[in-house]
């Protein structure tokens, strides 16, 4: 795991990340202190690049493809989303690194991975639902595949999800074509013994196409986030980028989060991956908690829908009433409930924080990186967990005038 922050006012943008990262091997689990995750991208410009989640994409660690990209293109983009979009379309079709032959096996490890997810819901529905925790394990597995290819179709607020501008049209197609076998072999291994029924099945097999082409990332993935300035940009910004398989040569990725300080926003502070404890800072409350509160919350009123219309004699109404509620009445009701806690957060915890930021210069951007980085560090060894943030903390500063300068760095480089 990692924590790693982007910290931004109107003068530069400070980037820290720790150094810990988990690696797997077979049954072992092994934690290193000595990865580097942020980058110059490219030498001489005003521009970073960190990465959080998967160490590697099909066994080639991202520093090798940062330095495949520094070697091959020398840019100078307006934006910095041009230069996110640049770097992650190098990874289209790069058979260098990703030999077709291989991409196959990168399939099957996204859907198992989309599907090991199915199991971790099935388990939480259990353990949050008094009606679910007596059912038996094909019922709430059938439940949570249910829920899963209902949050392919549909966002929170209700309105359908669309597929990734990263594939062209019709490419669901081409997936179920290619990879027929692939997908009915990891349905078999993983669903096999528990007896599903028709309609899971066929739920799954569906779930295998939308996991590539929709916008939606249940499956381990890398985050890269891009920040700095573009040539035609006066104050700083970050990108944030989702990259997890390779299919038919196409990387999947969606852009998922731009955060830009201008004359309006003049401070910010975005958090990614394990910094839970820089959330809770910031937030007012523990990231995990208030996940479980909106998902317990929201699985109640669902479930409290699907009651009302299961007590309707006619088949039809019954339907039409649960669509309706699922699908319009609990979205709407679910933000309103994040509305209101949202502004009591930005009121009492967040905006104080942000005031302060903006008039701090480079030195206090880079020290509050550092530190927000550090309480995540903290918080793994004084409670004796598994320390998968840690080891030297890495932190640049990026401005206009000065470029990309380190603040400090492993091995005092």
């Amino acid at each position: 795991m990692t924590s790693e922050i982007a910290v931004m006012n109107q003068r530069a943008v400070a980037l820290a990340a720790d150094s810990a990262v988990t690696l797997i091997d077979g049954g072992n689990v092994v934690v290193r202190n000595e990865q580097r995750k942020l980058f110059n991208l490219v030498p001489g410009k005003p521009v970073g690049l960190m990465f959080f989640g998967v160490a590697d994409m099909m066994g080639h660690p991202w520093d090798q493809l940062v330095e495949h990209y520094q070697k091959h293109r020398q840019p100078n983009f307006a934006s910095m989303r041009e230069y996110a979009a640049s770097f992650t379309n190098m990874l289209d079709n790069l058979e260098e690194f990703f030999p077709r032959a291989r991409q196959k096996d990168d399939y099957r490890r996204l859907l198992a991975s989309v599907f090991r997810y199915a199991f971790h819901l099935a388990q939480f529905l259990r353990e949050s639902s008094d009606e679910l925790a007596k059912a038996d394990d094909r019922t709430i597995l059938e439940y949570a595949v249910e829920r899963m290819w209902r949050d392919y179709q549909f966002r929170e607020d209700g309105s359908p999800r669309g597929n990734l501008a990263c594939f062209p049209k019709d490419f669901g197609q081409r997936v179920a074509r290619e990879y027929a076998g692939t997908i009915d072999d990891v349905i078999a291994y993983g669903f096999g013994q528990f007896g599903l029924g028709k309609q899971a099945i066929v739920r799954l097999k569906e779930i295998a196409i939308f996991c590539v082409i929709k916008d939606l990332f249940v499956e381990d993935v890398t985050g890269l986030v891009f920040a700095g300035f573009g040539a035609d940009e006066r104050y700083p910004s970050a990108v944030a980028y989702f990259v997890s398989a390779i299919v038919g040569g196409i990387v999947k990725r969606s852009e998922v989060t731009v955060d830009a300080i201008d004359t309006d926003v003049r401070s910010k502070i975005r958090v990614f991956a394990d910094s839970e404890v820089t959330n809770a800072f910031i937030r007012g409350i523990d990231f995990n908690l208030e996940r479980r509160l909106y998902g317990g919350f929201g699985m109640v009123l669902h479930g409290l829908v699907d009651q009302m219309a299961d007590a309707m004699p006619d088949a039809v109404a019954r339907e039409a009433l649960r669509r309706h509620f699922h699908n319009e009445v609990v979205p709407r009701y679910f933000s309103s409930l994040r509305g209101t806690i949202g502004e009591y957060q930005q009121q009492a915890f967040i905006n104080p924080i942000l005031r302060v930021l903006e008039i701090a210069g480079s030195k206090e951007l880079a020290e509050t990186a550092r530190e927000l980085v550090g309480l995540n560090v903290f918080k793994k060894r004084i409670m004796a967990q598994r320390e998968t943030v840690g080891g030297a903390i890495d932190v640049a500063i990026i401005s206009r005038e000065g470029g990309f300068q380190w603040w400090a760095r492993q091995g005092g480089g």
